[in-house]
């Protein structure tokens, strides 16, 4: 089998919808992008990958960097066999150093057809599986205690266990009463966490952190580098949920070993794709630390690769994952459903990705690249 010809999409997805610290960035109009990549062969077998790239106020990235990767790397992929799939990323690590949201595309289109190809679901080919279903976690607003308290009633109707509550927006009195409010809402069978997004000092957070410590609250990479997390982890005795810091295997073990982290949040765009996944949830199953398996946003295409990989997983190990489905945005015609909270991969999930492509929504083709 040969790689004929690299289709590449621009999807608009217009706005997040979730009011963070980085809102007031909005004025700047940036756009969020989803790249969308199909992959043809010379035996009629067609791969789909997706990676959202984070905005530039988020990450040093972009979908345009994202999409000249594509294009970069078009010449080392075009005539190769994609079912060798450990050789075409090693030819793509080779010849492209960085750009890890283009590799995490290539690598689940790839994986797309690799299933494709051997007639199973991307569950079973990597080996089967564990779990019935994974829990799906909402995001809650920036807003006052009393608002999020009510996002939180209003998302539990819907059949929503974990909640995301963003803070990182406000004085610290502000932000212990958000915590409070919030942490005292939860009923038996829920959790919380208190999402930062990188937007306290060391200062801001101990002036935080201490006042909720009998909550036993669990922060979302409150700082801007790990090893600020890190100061704040130790003068507080507090674990956290790093996400940014983490980005491949020397992140995630160091940070196990310093004692810094309780979940680990894995991005796809952010460690190089599913493959890269794979390998870090094995690490994050030996050193026992829960994870979040994801990438920074997408559709149906992300949701289905993150649902197949957790879904092998036991279920103490994945900590949650997101609805990345948009209804106004269906890029896949049949995305896997989210029900009371919860995902699965179908029982009759059909090969690789297991969705189907809608073109209409995907619109014309910003790139090709033939054979």
């Amino acid at each position: 089998m040969k790689i004929t010809k690299l289709t590449v999409y621009c999807v608009v997805l217009d706005k997040w919808g979730v009011e963070t610290r980085y809102t007031k960035t909005l004025n700047m109009e940036i756009p969020l992008e989803t790249t969308v990549l199909r992959i043809d062969t010379d035996e009629g077998l067609t791969g789909w990958g997706e990676t959202m790239t984070a905005p530039s106020y988020y990450l040093p990235t972009s979908p345009q960097s994202a999409r000249a990767g594509i294009e970069l790397i078009a010449p080392a992929l075009l005539g190769q066999d994609p079912l060798n799939h450990r050789a075409r990323m090693e030819d793509i690590r080779f010849a492209m150093r960085g750009h890890k949201p283009t590799k995490s595309v290539i690598d689940m289109a790839l994986w797309d057809l690799q299933g494709k190809a051997r007639g199973l679901p991307l569950v079973h080919l990597w080996g089967g599986r564990v779990v019935e279903d994974m829990p799906v976690l909402c995001l809650v607003n920036t807003a006052s205690p009393e608002e999020q308290v009510a996002q939180i009633e209003e998302f539990r109707a819907q059949g929503y266990k974990l909640f995301q509550i963003k803070i990182g927006h406000g004085s610290p009195q502000l932000e212990v009463a958000r915590i409070r409010a919030c942490q005292q809402a939860m009923r038996e069978d829920e959790r919380c966490w208190f999402d930062v997004n990188r937007a306290w000092t060391v200062d801001q957070a101990m002036q935080v952190m201490p006042l909720v410590r009998d909550l036993a609250p669990l922060i979302e990479q409150p700082c801007e580098t790990y090893e600020q997390c890190r100061t704040v982890a130790r003068h507080t005795g507090m674990g956290l949920m790093l996400d940014e810091a983490i980005e491949d295997q020397d992140s995630f073990i160091r940070a196990a070993e310093d004692g810094v982290i309780n979940v680990a949040v894995l991005k796809m765009g952010c460690t190089g794709g599913i493959s890269e996944h794979r390998h870090l949830v094995e690490t994050g199953l030996r050193l026992d630390i829960p994870m979040r398996i994801e990438d920074f946003y997408g559709t149906g295409l992300t949701l289905a690769a993150v649902s197949h990989l957790a879904q092998g997983l036991p279920a103490a190990a994945t900590f949650g994952l997101y609805d990345y489905h948009l209804p106004a945005v269906p890029v896949v015609k049949n995305p896997f459903p989210v029900v009371n909270g919860r995902v699965k991969v179908p029982e009759d999930c059909a090969p690789g990705l297991g969705v189907e492509v809608d073109p209409e929504v995907l619109g014309d083709p910003v790139a090709e690249y033939r054979l």
